[in-house]
C-alpha cells in the first residue's frame, strides 16, 4: 500500500487530503519562521506520525507559496558550506490562511452532517 493511504476493504482512502500541504505550511509559519526541514518535522510531529512530507513535496510547495507572495525567505548562514532558507509568512499569506480556515470550518461542519446522515442509512 502506498504511503499516505489506508486499505479500507476494497477501497483505497487517501488519509491526507490533496491540497492540505500549502495551508498547513502557512499555519506553521504563522507561529514562527522555519526552514524546510523543520517544517517537515513539525508536520510529522503534529500529525502524530501519520504524515511526513518529503523534500519532493515540501520544497515545491515553499517555492509556489513564495513566488505567489504568501511567504518570504531569508537565507541564513548555518555553516560555512551550506546556506539554509528561513521562511516566514507575509500579510498576504495571513489573509489567505484566515480565508482557508473559514472554509475549512464550513467543510468540517458539512462532513459532520454527512457522517450523521450516513450513520442513519
Amino acid at each position: 500500500m502506498p504511503r499516505g493511504y489506508c486499505n479500507c476493504g476494497p477501497f483505497r482512502v487517501d488519509i491526507v487530503p490533496k491540497g492540505l500541504l500549502r495551508p498547513l505550511v502557512l499555519r506553521l509559519l504563522s507561529e514562527r519562521p522555519m526552514h524546510g526541514f523543520e517544517l517537515m518535522e513539525q508536520i510529522f510531529e503534529r500529525t502524530g506520525g501519520m504524515w511526513r512530507p518529503g523534500p519532493a513535496a515540501i520544497y515545491p510547495a515553499l517555492e509556489w507559496l513564495e513566488s505567489n507572495g504568501y511567504i518570504k525567505s531569508d537565507s541564513q548562514e548555518n555553516r560555512p558550506e551550506k546556506t539554509r532558507k528561513q521562511y516566514s509568512i507575509t500579510k498576504k499569506g495571513t489573509t489567505a490562511l484566515s480565508d482557508y480556515e473559514k472554509s475549512a470550518k464550513e467543510i468540517r461542519k458539512r462532513m459532520m452532517e454527512f457522517s450523521t446522515i450516513y450513520g442513519r442509512i
